[in-house]
């Protein structure tokens, strides 16, 4: 052993957690530190090369330092909920990594470290992960810290131009200088320059003392005689134990535990660490030898769709030129596999130093019968949707597809990776370039066009051959996981009614959206004229800062929680705060208003295509790990309806000329489907009567008869009733109610006393899903939830409350989604013109000619509540109008 590496985590964790900006995984929880922590783990080994290396963790409790002083660390601040969230978890990435823990009660990590600084032989250098001052003391020519943000290490020379004493000199300068962040005393009034100062002229500590009455400068000749025992205790709290009793155990380095650390990072969502781990882990292999061709001229195109027609399947990609829009813009280039290691890249845009392209309308024309309804020669690609969006934009109906290679991946594994990249290396052991390694990432990403021609084919031929090797263990992987049916008879067939929706989008009143912003921006003018007024200034209302100075020092209000920067002003706070004063609420009101005008009223109008007149949202099928779609550019299904504000902004969606907007709502779907799954006879009766479920609910609870419910049993039964699906807890519905917790958990403790079915349902869901590690929905669909066997409490109970709202809201994103693919075969066989423009959530919108709503209104209700047999029925409501709002 040549080198040692000690890693202070807690100083490490601290130190990412206020370096990195927020970051939260798609469930919400926190991930800054913990993103950071695996960087700095990874660079060191990388960087460092150590024959050694350990991960010294502080211990839950007191140390044996709280014995000699019990104020020691008294007045140091709460740590981040955030940040104390991901300390657990770090421990789990550093056992999937398989590095040494070492941990001791009683004693701090410091004092870990100093026992094994100590105890490594004298040839041996040590390297110290951390910028605790405290640690600064083991520092000599053989021992260093380290600062992995700032690339710097800290040895002798270092540490005594910080403090003006030398390593051997430093804990006399903490016992004199104290350390407030421990709450040490030191001796009150010597500074570090003063410390050092002293120590240069008198040596040592007890020397000083000794001489205190010597010492020149009155101020600190007086702190010192008064103050002589507190720098003793501050020097014996400050000196690290170097005898420590440490674990037995090799320190030496071993490979990770692969399989757990790539569950960690697909609960945390690391795609790139997680994507590293799967390629550049175990190696993948070799990259795979693939010749491409370019195809420039009519000859060699002719040859391509020769070739292309002899084959058993085809598969291709499309190269560059994404955009939001809805209607897509030529691509770079298509490239096709025409063999396992032979490719043909055919160039659409003219790039740097190449043969102009052919010419688009002749290239689409030879290839779209290859592709076409009844050519009987299965397609594949990895996008499928926007595939069929740029044959449809020429003319030119595709065939469904026999696969598409994200999809198949996400079903198999929502969390996973779903990269070629990581995927090859996890279904072939091939190593395939990604885009971003040839382009570029962020800022400094390079289009496809403007990249050298031969390099975006060498890469498109790579792509699309591993593509075509990747469907035999995908399809595999679907057969095995019984999620054929699925895959093929509603995620496939949704690609083209996806990409429909997509090119028709919706038109938008942008006139009355610039009046709504003229409305909204006078309102909130006099919100923030009302605001100052009730605080006696003027001030940045969205200012978290200033909001804090007005709220807790000129208006005395009581803060509620504490963060790093302060006070809390977050949603939360402000609505307790609004029971005490008028202000909190208008702030809220102003936020809410404000986030309406930038999200929608003002981001809409430069989103309306100059060509079509109308907005192009994209929907995604892997968006969500539940299955639901996801929309963006814009996201209109976090368009508020339940608000007056909300709506009027749904008012501005309207047909075209001419025609009405039709809206299909599912009736309460997900509770139906929990009295479908649950057997509960009481939710069930009510279901199949027809009758109000919420007032049922509330009367059943409190024993009354429904005609005797009043509107506030019946909201707190609704609370509970649509709770239940989401993991509802008592403080959630008691914030939610504005209700004491202790009345929330009798609210609910009533509804499972009722509804033992449901409780039930909720156990087994939980139980099941722990021993077989994921859950399923009717038609299939599965979500692994590792966390489920989390020793964090926190993570377990976010897994469990996934499992239930996966198998509830999974199933109703399934049948929605079953819905609009029979929805649109329905329109095609009826033959009308009507067009689905919108789904959001458990609703879809058409657009339809007057004359034709009361046969789409049949159509779809028919279609919709027939998708599938529940043991309840399925009721979808039906609107009319001439915007969405009205429509609704």
């Amino acid at each position: 052993m040549r080198r040692l590496v000690v890693v202070d985590a807690a100083n490490c964790l601290y130190r990412a957690f206020f370096a990195i900006p927020s970051l939260r995984a798609s469930d919400g929880f926190p991930t800054n530190a913990l993103h950071g922590f695996v960087n700095m783990l990874r660079k060191v080994q990388r960087e460092e090369r150590p024959d050694a290396l350990a991960i010294a963790f502080d211990p839950p409790g007191r140390s044996f330092r709280h014995e000699l002083y019990a104020d020691y660390k008294a007045t140091r601040e709460a740590q981040p909920e955030d940040l104390s969230a991901q300390m657990p978890v770090a421990r789990e990435i550093v056992e999937a990594l398989r590095l040494p823990i070492l941990e001791v009660p009683g004693c701090e990590a410091d004092d870990v470290i100093a026992t094994l600084v100590a105890r490594a032989p004298e040839d041996v250098e040590v390297v110290i992960v951390s910028t605790d001052k405290d640690l600064m003391q083991l520092v000599s020519e053989r021992v260093v810290l380290l600062d992995t943000m700032k690339d710097r290490r800290l040895g002798p020379a270092e540490v005594e131009a910080r403090f003006g004493v030398p390593p051997a000199q430093l804990l006399d300068l903490r016992a004199l200088v104290g350390d407030p962040s421990d709450n040490i005393p030191g001796v009150k009034g010597i500074g570090e320059k003063g410390a050092a100062k002293l120590l240069a002229e008198w040596g040592d500590l007890e020397s000083l003392l000794a001489h205190a009455g010597e010492v020149k400068a009155k101020r600190a000749r007086e702190a010192l005689e008064a103050h002589a025992e507190d720098a003793r205790l501050s020097k014996q709290l400050a000196t690290l134990r170097r005898d420590v009793e440490l674990p037995e155990g090799d320190l030496s380095l071993t490979e990770p535990d692969r399989e757990a650390l790539g569950a960690l990072f697909r609960r945390l969502d690391f795609t790139r660490l997680l994507e590293e781990l799967e390629t550049g882990g175990a190696d993948p292999g070799p990259a795979a030898a693939v010749e491409t061709g370019l195809v420039t001229t009519a000859a060699q195109l002719e040859e391509l769709v020769g070739r292309l027609a002899g084959l058993d399947s085809i598969a291709l990609a499309v190269v560059g030129g994404d955009a939001p829009a809805g209607l897509p813009p030529l691509p770079a280039g298509v490239a096709f596999a025409l063999s396992e290691e032979e490719a043909a890249y055919l160039p659409l845009l003219p790039a740097p130093e190449a043969p102009p392209p052919l010419d688009e309308e002749r290239v689409f024309e030879a290839l779209a019968p290859l592709l076409a309804p009844g050519s009987g020669r299965p397609w594949l690609s990895r996008d499928t949707k926007r595939i069929v969006s740029l044959f449809a934009e020429r003319g030119a109906e595709l065939a469904t597809p026999a696969l598409d290679v994200e999809i198949a991946a996400f079903l198999l594994d929502p969390a996973a990776q779903r990269t070629t990249t990581a995927l090859a290396a996890q279904h072939l052991g091939r190593r395939v370039q990604a885009w971003e390694d040839l382009a570029g990432r962020g800022a400094k990403a390079v289009a496809a066009a403007e990249l050298p021609v031969q390099d975006v084919a060498s890469w498109a031929g790579e792509e699309v051959c591993a593509l075509r090797a990747l469907a035999p263990p995908l399809a595999a992987g679907l057969e095995r996981d019984a999620l054929l049916p699925l895959f093929e008879q509603v995620e496939l067939p949704l690609t083209a009614v996806l990409a429909r929706m997509e090119r028709t989008g919706v038109r938008v009143e942008e006139e009355a959206l610039a009046a709504l912003s003229q409305e909204f921006e006078t309102e909130l003018a006099r919100l923030e004229s009302r605001i100052h007024e009730l605080a006696g200034e003027p001030f940045s209302v969205g200012s978290p800062k200033q909001l804090q100075r007005i709220l807790f020092d000129t208006l005395g209000l009581r803060p509620v929680k504490k963060t790093k920067t302060g006070f809390s002003t977050d949603e939360s706070v402000l609505e307790q705060l609004a029971a005490e004063h008028e202000l909190p609420e208008l702030v809220l009101a102003h936020r809410r208003l404000s986030k309406l005008k930038s999200t929608y009223v003002d981001a809409l109008p430069p989103l309306v295509n100059p060509s079509t007149g109308r907005i192009h949202p994209s929907f995604n099928q892997t968006g969500a790990a539940t299955g639901r779609l996801s929309c963006t550019n814009p996201n209109v299904q976090n368009i508020p309806i339940r608000t007056e504000n909300g709506s009027r902004i749904r008012q501005a969606f309207v047909p075209a000329e001419g025609c009405r907007l039709l809206s299909a709502d599912y009736s309460q779907i997900e509770l139906r489907i929990l009295a479908h799954y649950s057997g509960d006879e009481s939710l069930r009766d009510a279901f199949r009567a027809g009758e109000d479920v919420h007032r049922r609910t509330a009367a059943e609870v409190a024993g009354l008869d429904p005609g005797d419910v009043d509107e506030e049993q019946r909201a707190r039964a609704k609370a509970v009733n649509f709770g239940i699906v989401y993991g509802l807890s008592a403080f959630g519905l008691a914030r939610q109610l504005g209700i004491p917790p202790a009345d929330a958990q009798a609210t609910i403790d009533a509804y499972f006393a009722r509804y033992r079915g449901v409780r039930a349902f909720l156990d087994d869901t939980v139980e099941r899903a722990r021993k077989e590690g994921f859950v399923t929905t009717l038609l299939g669909r599965r979500r692994y939830l590792p966390d489920l066997g989390s020793r964090n409490r926190t993570l377990r109970s976010a897994a469990e409350r996934a499992a239930v709202n996966s198998v509830i809201q999974g199933t109703a994103a399934d049948l929605m989604k079953k819905a609009m693919v029979e929805v649109s075969e329905g329109l095609a066989e009826e033959a009308l013109s009507a067009r689905m423009i919108l789904q959001v959530h458990d609703e879809l919108v058409f657009e339809t000619p007057g004359s034709e709503i009361e046969a789409l209104g049949d159509l779809v209700r028919g279609r919709l509540e027939a998708v599938y047999a529940l043991d309840v029925p399925l009721v979808v409501d039906l609107g009319v109008g001439d915007n969405w709002r009205e429509a609704h």
